[in-house]
């Protein structure tokens, strides 16, 4: 609650605006204000609410990523196989993800995406007094970008 965020809109309006914003958090060595990103984006989806899991497997090195409903969603697997792999891109280009959430919204036909990473955030901590920025590379916004796409191009679903 509190702090400044920033809205970015696209200059051609062809993208819902985002949100960005930093969420403090304090843990024993480590002070950390992840970058949080969110987005309603209009689209189609389930019948009923919903909202995306994402699970993580394996080493980290060779770690894989699947998609599923959080709980059993009626006609959910047709919205898996259209999702998954635009989802997962764009996903895979962005570094330090703390956590993410999807939530479909029936009622208002829209998708809300929240994102924390702590690409584009700032880490101060017992180690290091100073506060150490953490860039966002152009690829990390980029696939933050797909996702949103991903997310849009339900709208064009028959």
């Amino acid at each position: 609650a509190g702090g400044t965020g920033v809205l970015l809109r696209d200059p051609d309006g062809r993208r819902p605006p985002l949100s960005l914003r930093h969420r403090g958090e304090r843990r024993l060595f480590l002070r950390a204000n992840y970058l949080r990103i969110e987005a309603q984006v209009p689209g189609d989806g389930p019948d009923g609410d919903a909202e995306l899991a994402f699970r993580f497997r394996g080493p980290l090195r060779r770690q894989r990523t699947t998609l599923a409903w959080s709980q059993p969603t009626s006609g959910g697997e047709e919205w898996i196989r259209r999702l998954e792999e635009p989802l997962l891109a764009g996903l895979a280009s962005v570094e330090a993800v703390q956590s993410l959430r999807i939530r479909w919204l029936a009622r208002s036909r829209e998708w809300r995406l929240i994102l924390e990473t702590m690409s584009g955030s700032v880490v101060s901590g017992f180690m290091a007094p100073l506060p150490i920025p953490v860039p966002m590379e152009r690829r990390e916004a980029q696939g933050i970008i797909a996702m949103v796409d991903a997310l849009a191009s339900t709208s064009a679903v028959g």
